[in-house]
């Protein structure tokens, strides 16, 4: 997995993947300065914390699968996506970018997700979108080798469908980015038509969705003991006895 996310961040410093990368900037300066708390957590190196910028949190980590990343001004910490280095309910706001589509188990990276989030802390994703002209892209192609073509494409329904099973309440969810899925200068007057079509009348198929979640609070029921039930049952069958006994 980790040559595929390596793959991932060499192709976000292409042309395409620059326009990608800003328009998620873009789209997460209108997501993250609500979000307060003391620790905000990026898991993945996509970007190089430049996705982080906006929001107002101090502290910022930026974990990573290579032990020789290092990301300033941000924390940066070496951990595997679903065996992360942090305490329960430890931290505020977790970003997943383009994290779940190029794990072997991103279920398991959702729980671990869930674990370390403090009640009514949130998670944010960025994926790539299946239903878009950049899954049917993905689909036709004959080789998947390179990025981010070689990720699994993993629907919003599905992830919402894991989030609800973790505990998670969806907040906001959104997909974005019309663009064509290559980069060719012969295109780009075509791009620029198509993506002024997509924000009008493609909403929900843009090639990136955007998840926001919020951790639900437990609420603890309290539990009736059987035995709480029992004197009830028991004076009345004492009552018949001393009925059966006068009557001798």
């Amino acid at each position: 997995m980790g040559n595929r996310t390596a793959q991932l961040n060499q192709w976000f410093e292409s042309p395409l993947g620059k326009r990608l990368l800003l328009e998620e900037a873009n789209i997460l300066q209108q997501i993250l300065p609500h979000l307060f708390g003391y620790h905000l957590l990026q898991i993945g190196s996509v970007g190089h914390g430049y996705l982080l910028e906006n929001s107002r949190i101090m502290h910022r980590c930026v974990s990573s699968q290579n032990a020789n990343t290092i990301i300033k001004p941000y924390t940066s910490v070496y951990g595997l996506p679903d065996a992360l280095p942090f305490a329960r309910d430890s931290i505020d706001v977790v970003v997943l970018p383009h994290i779940l589509e190029f794990e072997e188990d991103p279920h398991e990276i959702l729980r671990e997700v869930e674990r370390i989030l403090i009640p009514d802390g949130y998670v944010v994703i960025l994926g790539f979108n299946p239903i878009s002209l950049w899954g049917i892209w993905r689909l036709i192609l004959k080789r998947r080798e390179n990025a981010p073509w070689c990720g699994r494409f993993l629907s919003s329904l599905r992830i919402k469908d894991w989030l609800a099973l973790l505990g998670f309440d969806l907040k906001q969810q959104q997909t974005f980015f019309f663009a064509l899925p290559f980069y060719n200068d012969r295109f780009r007057n075509y791009t620029k038509l198509l993506e002024k079509m997509g924000v009008h009348w493609a909403g929900n198929f843009g090639a990136v969705y955007l998840l926001v979640a919020k951790k639900r609070i437990t609420t603890l029921t309290p539990i009736k003991y059987q035995w709480l039930a029992q004197p009830t049952l028991v004076t009345e069958a004492v009552g018949t006895q001393f009925k059966r006994e006068d009557g001798e």
